[in-house]
């Protein structure tokens, strides 16, 4: 009997009997979020394919057509001359249903064997998502190496630092941009970390509990250069725990990225005025001519509340889902889209701003030497040179601020001070208070580990840069993986399809 062709239906509709509402359609496609998934999706597609002939669960015959189709689709595709239809609701069936109609049914009616959107989905979302997601970790590890290059160009660039965004102690600029970088390379750590949890392969868990087929899901595997399998086929389709995991590490690199965003809207300002916004990166008023915003950071900032609440969107989701496939399960796709794009676009807001960011080395030099920064190290030099308990040193330090703010003074006016100390049987030589008093050389007194002397800054920074090029190995580990499945998958194909060898001579040949 003759095996009926498809008819127009959706493909998956045998059962009913009535075509979806047009309202039903429009609010569960998944075309407009898949369109950036496609290549993906008949890269899967392809190893799938592959494996089933190997395992002579379909014919080289049929593996053959299927790839021919599949390579005719990436071409189109490509080149803009065919797209992704409503009909057929997502990616998926889009090329299924193209396969069909090029190669026959008899043909591409046998792809999607062993195979559900179940695990399909996930594959090609898991696929998308691990290409845009080293690009994230890749752009945080450059930005860490420009910090890194100009805190070398700023050892004893002198600032001060804050506590309550109150003047507290003297540090340097290239202090508080490694300040940034330790808290930039852990964000990496969870980067990569969140990139591991998803490189894991979905495929053969079938709908919810694996197939009866003889698959091969470690051949799968290195086609698509995963770094294993997520075993358990359950688990496979409805892990999202691994996209919560990127949304989490985004967000708190996205609260590190606001932090510095949020004081360099503070330096730049005219109170401040320690920095200046490069023009390319600032916006102006439409109103007051004199305006230089800097609303590119200010988007910064606020655009953190949105990658949160994407998070957030995702844990609601996931918080009382029964196990198995549930179609809320789509919405991740269109969390890590978005979100790994804006990510992206942030980052080099911030590399852009951080390498034609000025600073005003004298303004900062003069704020740090204004409002008592080195009251701490001179508490730590009565304690040193005079034997006095802290808490006693605490006391006579604070009773000389109180006085010379009182008077309109501060530390600058050595002759007032070291009266001051005298009326507390302080007596300090002008070296002392050189050395203990006067930022300059205050700094270098911090030799503790991980303090604001350069040379203790300097042993950070490099102790920084081999961890980031660490880091940076590791990216590239995982981007050679990649590619080097890539080029296997299409050096099989191009073998079955245009060197006319079978299956398993082309993978013997290349695997």
């Amino acid at each position: 009997m003759k095996k009926p062709e498809i008819d127009n239906n959706q493909l998956w509709a045998s059962r009913f009997k009535k075509t979806t509402d047009p309202i039903s359609k429009r609010y569960t496609e998944s075309v407009t979020i898949d369109r950036p998934m496609v290549l993906q999706s008949i890269w899967g597609s392809e190893a799938h394919v592959i494996m089933l002939a190997k395992q002579g669960i379909i014919k080289d015959s049929h593996c053959k057509k299927i790839l021919e189709a599949l390579q005719e689709i990436k071409d189109e595709y490509s080149a803009g001359t065919w797209d992704l239809a409503l009909q057929e609701e997502d990616a998926q069936m889009n090329i299924e249903r193209y396969a069909i109609e090029k190669v026959g049914i008899e043909n591409a009616g046998r792809m999607h064997t062993c195979r559900s959107r179940n695990d399909q989905v996930p594959l090609d979302t898991k696929l998308y998502t691990r290409d845009r997601f080293i690009e994230v970790i890749e752009n945080t590890i450059d930005m860490i190496d420009i910090l890194l290059t100009q805190s070398e160009e700023h050892p004893e660039t002198l600032m001060p630092g804050y506590t309550h965004i109150q003047h507290a102690q003297p540090i340097t600029y290239a202090y508080w941009l490694t300040h940034h970088v330790a808290v930039f390379l852990r964000d990496t750590k969870r980067l990569i970390a969140a990139y591991d949890s998803t490189d894991l392969n979905p495929l053969g868990a079938g709908a919810i509990s694996g197939t009866s087929f003889p698959i091969d899901r470690q051949l799968t595997t290195d086609l698509l250069g995963f770094s294993g399998i997520q075993e358990h086929a359950l688990d496979a389709i409805g892990n999202k725990d691994s996209t919560i995991e990127i949304l989490s590490a985004m967000s708190i690199l996205f609260a590190t990225m606001s932090r510095i965003a949020n004081e360099i809207i503070y330096n730049i300002s005219h109170e401040f005025d320690a920095m200046v916004l490069d023009d390319g990166f600032a916006m102006g008023s439409s109103m007051m001519p004199q305006k230089k915003n800097p609303g590119v950071l200010e988007l910064v900032r606020g655009r953190t509340g949105k990658i949160y609440g994407m998070l957030m969107h995702m844990l609601t989701l996931m918080k009382g889902l029964h196990s198995g496939y549930n179609r809320d399960y789509h919405e991740d796709k269109v969390t890590l889209v978005e979100g790994i794009q804006l990510t992206n676009d942030t980052i080099e807001v911030i590399k852009g701003v951080m390498k034609t960011l000025k600073i005003k080395k004298e303004r900062l030099e003069f704020l740090a030497t204004q409002n008592f920064a080195t009251a701490t190290e001179l508490a730590n030099y009565l304690v040193k040179k005079h034997d006095i308990p802290f808490r006693l040193c605490h006391r006579i330090v604070g009773f000389v601020v109180r006085a010379l703010v009182e008077e309109g003074k501060n530390f600058t006016d050595k002759k007032r001070t070291k009266e001051l100390l005298a009326e507390k049987d302080i007596k300090i030589s002008d070296a002392d208070y050189e050395q203990f008093l006067t930022p300059k050389h205050v700094i270098k007194n911090y030799t503790s580990i991980g303090g604001v002397a350069p040379k203790e800054v300097a042993r950070m920074i490099a102790k920084m840069k081999k961890e980031n090029a660490a880091n940076k190995k590791i990216v590239n580990a995982a981007k050679s993986r990649i590619s080097v499945a890539k080029v296997k998958t299409a050096k099989i194909v191009d073998l079955i399809v245009n060197k006319k060898k079978s299956v398993k001579q082309a993978i013997d040949a290349v695997v």
